[in-house]
């Protein structure tokens, strides 16, 4: 009998509320994330050399790391064209998302995390 009366399993409405405002702020959080991140790694792969150097008119080769004015044995005259410094830091591989999709993970576990209690 003192098991039916025991309220220690019975969910409050203010957790109930909370769980679900929670899940709904991390869904939208990860539909973001989803639409930004693409979009930034696009534009950080336009400042790579390939795009520059396609942009200056010629081919960059990545074997060699030349930009150069075809893509025959023939034609390996070189393109002079303006690399950015550091572009692929802020490619789409670059180690500028790998730092924000790790700030995500680390945001989202800490947010479900039971604060500490002082």
């Amino acid at each position: 009998m003192k098991l039916l009366k025991s309220k220690f399993g019975i969910l409050k409405s203010n957790v109930l509320n909370t769980a679900i405002i929670g899940l709904v702020l991390l869904v939208v959080l990860f539909q973001l994330y989803a639409t930004l991140i693409p979009e930034a790694g696009a534009a950080g792969d336009s400042l790579g050399d390939a795009a520059t150097c396609s942009s200056a008119g010629g081919f960059f080769n990545g074997t060699q790391n030349l930009c150069l004015n075809g893509t025959g044995p023939a034609d390996t005259g070189q393109v002079t064209f303006q690399s950015i410094p550091l572009g692929g830091l802020l490619s789409g591989s670059g180690i500028v998302f790998v730092i924000i999709m790790a700030a995500l993970v680390i945001l989202v576990v800490r947010s479900f995390l039971p604060g500490s209690k002082k």
